[in-house]
C-alpha cells in the first residue's frame, strides 16, 4: 500500500507547517532554558524540631548550607549525624517537589520531561511529589 501523499500536495502548506514546527521548537528551547535556571536556583530547607539544626540543599541534594546551634552539639555525634542525614532527605524531597512543580508549570504535567523529572525525584528521595 502506498503512503498517503495528499498531505504533501500543497508545497506552501507543507512549508508553513515546517515553519510552525521550527517556531514551536524554538519556543520550547527558550522555555527549557528558563525552567533550567529556575530549577538551578531552587533550594530545600529542613530544620530539627528544636530548631538547633538547619540544612539547605539544592535539587540534586548537594548541601548548600548547614547551621548548627551550640545546643546541637549536646546531642552527641551519632544523633547529630543521623539528624543531619534525615534533614537532608526532607530538604531534598522539598526541593525535588518544587523542581517538579516548576517543570509542570512550564511544560504541563503530562509532558515527557515533567514525567522524567518526577520519576527521578521519586527515585532519589523515595516519594513522588
Amino acid at each position: 500500500m502506498l503512503p498517503d501523499m495528499s498531505v504533501y500536495s500543497d508545497p506552501d502548506e507543507v512549508l508553513a507547517r515546517v515553519r510552525d514546527d521550527i517556531a514551536a521548537a524554538q519556543r520550547r528551547a527558550v522555555a527549557a532554558g528558563e525552567v533550567r535556571d529556575r530549577i538551578d536556583a531552587i533550594r530545600g530547607r529542613a530544620s530539627s524540631p528544636r530548631g538547633d539544626v538547619l540544612v539547605e540543599v539544592d535539587v540534586s541534594g548537594r548541601l548548600t548550607d548547614l547551621e548548627l546551634a551550640d545546643e546541637a552539639l549536646d546531642r552527641g555525634g551519632r544523633e547529630l549525624s543521623r539528624l543531619v542525614v534525615e534533614l537532608v532527605g526532607r530538604a531534598g524531597a522539598e526541593a525535588g517537589a518544587r523542581a517538579v512543580a516548576a517543570m509542570e508549570e512550564a511544560f504541563g504535567a503530562d509532558d515527557g520531561a515533567s514525567a522524567h523529572l518526577r520519576a527521578e525525584v521519586a527515585q532519589r528521595w523515595g516519594a513522588t511529589p
